[in-house]
């Protein structure tokens, strides 16, 4: 599972990708009581995604099937719009995935926190 994380142009010049990744995994693993420090924190490092525009855009440009936030490109793999990140459940289907979120904003990066991966979907993409 990937999350896709839009940062701040003023984090991106600062912090390698190595620092940034630890900083979004401790806050993805955040204590309840911390919340409040938490949201702080990922409002300084990330921008929220137009959850509004990209629906749009997907639903025009595509004819996946959408629920619930999620858009499905089989019975098991989707990918769900949030404002704070978007979750992508697909190896399969992740460069078609990352290229819509290219075209929305080139500073995206992703993360899986599972197998500690994550790179810029810009570098992944130029490949």
């Amino acid at each position: 599972m990937y999350y896709l994380f839009v940062i701040k142009n003023d984090f991106l010049k600062s912090y390698d990708e190595e620092y940034l990744y630890d900083i979004l995994k401790k806050l993805k693993m955040m204590n309840q009581k911390n919340y409040n420090y938490g949201i702080s924190l990922y409002y300084n490092i990330c921008n929220l995604f137009n959850i509004k525009i990209i629906k749009h855009y997907i639903k025009t440009k595509t004819n996946l099937s959408y629920k619930n936030n999620k858009f499905f490109l089989t019975k098991n793999d989707y990918f769900e719009i949030r404002k704070s990140c978007v979750i992508i459940n697909s190896e399969k289907y992740l460069r078609q995935i990352l290229c819509v979120f290219y075209i929305y904003n080139k500073n995206i990066f992703a993360c899986n926190f599972d197998t500690n991966k994550y790179f810029w979907i810009k570098e992944k993409l130029s490949v």
